[in-house]
Formats: C-alpha cells, structure tokens, sequence
C-alpha cells in the first residue's frame, strides 16, 4: 500500500506537532527567574548564599507562582567580569528571562548593567554598595535595589552615633587609597558633619600597609572621640590589631562592613572588644512575622530554625537577603496574576511587608534609585565576642554604647 505525498506530508506535520507540544506547552507553564551569581572565584561566598536563599523561598513558596512552575536558572559569573557579560546575555538574549535575582558583589552587577539595559528585564539586586550602580540604572522603572548603598551604611552610623554620644564629638577617619577608601569618604564626610561631628584628620594609608605607626601618630595628636577606618577587611584586620597593641586610646572605633565577618573577628581576637559596624542582618535580630503572610516571612528565630535545619549553618547576611528579595518577587507576580514584567514591577512597588530584616517596601533613595527598599542599616557593637545591636530601635538589644579596649 502506497501513501501520497499530500498525506505523507500531512502526517509528518502531526508527527512533528506532536513532538514539539510537550516543549512548548512546558515553557508555557513555567517562570524563569534568572540568577547569574558567583558560583566560583572568590566572590563566591556571596554566590554561594544567594543561591541558597533562592532555592529556599522557591521551596517555601510551593515551587509555583500565579500557577505555574518556577524555574530558576543559576548562571555562574565565576567572579568574573566578562563571564557575568556572557551569564547576562545568555540569561536575557537566549532565555529571554523577565527576571534576574543577582549579582551580589558590586564590580559583577556593574559588568552586567550594559547588557541589561539592552532588555530591562525586571532585576532585583540584593548587593553592590557602589552608588556607580545607581547612577547607571537607578532611575530606570525596571530596576529594584534591595540592599543599602555605601552612603546608607554612613547614614545610619552617624544617626546612631549621634544619638549616643550626643553632639559636638570629634572624628578622624583612615581611609585606603583604593576604590573602596575613596568612594567612601565623602559619604562619611557628608553624613557624620551633618550629624554634628567635626571631622579634626583624615590619613590616607596604602591598601595593604603594614605599618600604620606614622598615621596613628597623626590620630593622637588630633585626639578624636572617634576613629572611622575606611578600609576592606584584611586591612581593617591590620588597623584593628594594631591599634590594640600600640593603645591608640580612641575611644569609639567604626569599621563598615568587616566587624560582623567572621574572618574579621576570627584574626582580631580580644582587639575587637568595642569595634562598631553595619550590616543588613546579624545574629541576634530579632523580627515578629509578617502578619498577613507568616508563612512567608516568619519570626526571625522561626527562619532561622527553619534554615539551620534546611542547610546545617547559621545564615548570613546574604543568606537573608536574597530569600526575601526572591519572596518579594514571588509574591508580586502572584498578585500580578501574570508573567509580565511591566505588571509585576507595579505590584513590587505596592508591596509593604514585614520580613527578617526589616520593612519591605520600595520608594526612592537619596541617591536617587526610584525603587530601594532596606536603607536603614543595623548598626551594632561587638561586646564579649557577641553583637549588642544599637540601631535601628525596633531591634536594638543594648542602650549604652561600650568604649574600646585596650590592653592594660
């Protein structure tokens, strides 16, 4: 028996529809969410736990949102410019994802920014301090930035040191002669003269000096209240150390960053005692639930429990901050009722949640960025190798701020 070309044709149309609609039909049912992180190289701690904070609010949420399956794609940057080029472009030009979680460290986002303005997915950043980040992108509508920039880590340390130690105090800051120095000095510059402070010396140090005897010599004859060191971590470790075993005798000494690492207290030892910092989450806040959606945004010491049990670690600031960037997310294309960038960006400008870290809701930061959400950063103290948190109220655990200490 013969089959005619007509039919023969006919049929293999059928055929070749039948093998393409369980494909089609499975895109169809799924949302990409892409996440290009730093799976290697040495940002990696903070691509490893962004991307367990991912993976467990898509479990918590149910694995699907506005009835279909949520399907994250982690693309690794590997700490590396041109390979974030490459996870942007693939995430964005091939998947034609409408979302992006990630990066977290500021010089991957910013070698990300050029192609994500090509598409303007809908991209969440729970990192990168640099304001450069904002200036490129922040008052694009399409742009939502859940972390604080550096100039919300000077804001919120002079607030809280203004309210301690009460107004017509002196500061003197060391700052290092890299990026990470000089994009930071002017904030502290502008946020602790507008809270009352004069600024008596400010010592420039090469990143990675050893010998910090001749700017401590500057430090003591300007005799501030407090001591500012505007330097990366194995820097600060540097001055921590060595400001301890040569008694500067400042009273107050500030870090940013590197006084909730453990890196940094595993190295400094008793020097630590006294030595304040910010972040956006340490052990010890303390958060009620969310009340419309517990479930989501638990009790800090429920999350905890829950992640500890899910992870056997402790979780770290990144660790929280991308689980609730992604439920922020998660729960504004659910109300958004459809995968549609443009509707769920206006659902997670309506959000206003109570989460681990604070306040969810997105308005516009002093920088100018239209959607920031998270800017009052927690300021806290190491106290007997433990974090007193001072700012802001709703977690402080302590009302007096501890002196330095120095060796007798």
């Amino acid at each position: 028996m013969t089959i005619n070309l007509t039919r023969r044709v006919g049929l293999l149309g059928i055929a070749c529809a039948a093998l393409m609609a369980p494909q089609s039909a499975w895109a169809q049912d799924s949302i990409k969410i892409g996440a290009p992180l730093s799976l290697s190289g040495k940002f990696v701690s903070y691509g490893a736990a962004a991307k367990r904070g991912i993976e467990m609010a898509v479990d918590v949420y149910g694995g699907k949102v506005a009835g279909k399956k949520i399907e994250v794609l982690f693309r690794d940057t590997q700490s590396d410019a041109q390979a974030a080029v490459n996870s942007f472009t693939q995430l964005l030009s091939q998947e034609k994802v409408n979302y992006l979680i990630g990066p977290i460290a500021t010089p991957i986002a910013m070698a990300g920014v050029p192609a994500w303005l090509r598409a303007k997915a809908l991209w969440i950043v729970p990192g990168a301090t640099t304001p450069l980040l904002e200036e490129k992108v922040g008052k694009e509508a399409m742009f939502f930035h859940t972390f604080p920039y550096a100039y919300h880590y000077h804001a919120s340390l002079a607030k809280a040191l203004r309210e301690k130690l009460g107004p017509g105090k002196t500061l003197a800051i060391i700052y290092s002669d890299d990026a990470y120095g000089r994009e930071h000095l002017p904030y502290a510059q502008k946020y602790f003269a507008a809270a009352g402070f004069r600024i008596v010396a400010e010592e420039l140090v090469r990143a990675g000096a050893t010998d910090l005897n001749p700017v401590f010599a500057k430090i003591r004859r300007a005799k501030p209240d407090v001591l500012m060191g505007l330097v990366q971590t194995t820097d600060g470790i540097t001055l921590t150390k060595q400001a301890y075993v040569q008694r500067l005798g400042v009273p107050y000494m500030i870090g940013t960053a590197y006084p909730q690492l453990k890196q940094w207290q595993d190295a400094t030892g008793e020097a630590q005692e006294g030595w304040i910092g910010v972040t956006t989450y340490i052990p010890g806040l303390e958060a009620a639930a969310d009340p419309k959606y517990p479930a989501l945004f638990p009790a800090t010491k429920d999350w905890i429990a829950a992640f500890t049990n899910r992870y056997n670690r402790q979780p770290e600031f990144v660790d929280v901050g991308a689980y609730v960037s992604t439920m922020m997310l998660l729960l504004a294309i659910e109300q958004a009722k459809a995968d549609d960038r443009e509707k769920v960006a206006a659902e997670m400008k309506k959000l206003d949640v109570k989460t681990m870290i604070g306040r969810g809701h997105f308005g516009p930061a002093d920088g100018g960025t239209l959607n920031q959400a998270f800017a009052d950063v927690v300021v806290h103290q190491r106290v007997k190798n433990q974090d007193a948190i001072i700012f802001p109220p709703e977690f402080a655990t302590t009302k007096t701020l501890e002196q330095a200490a120095y060796p007798k």
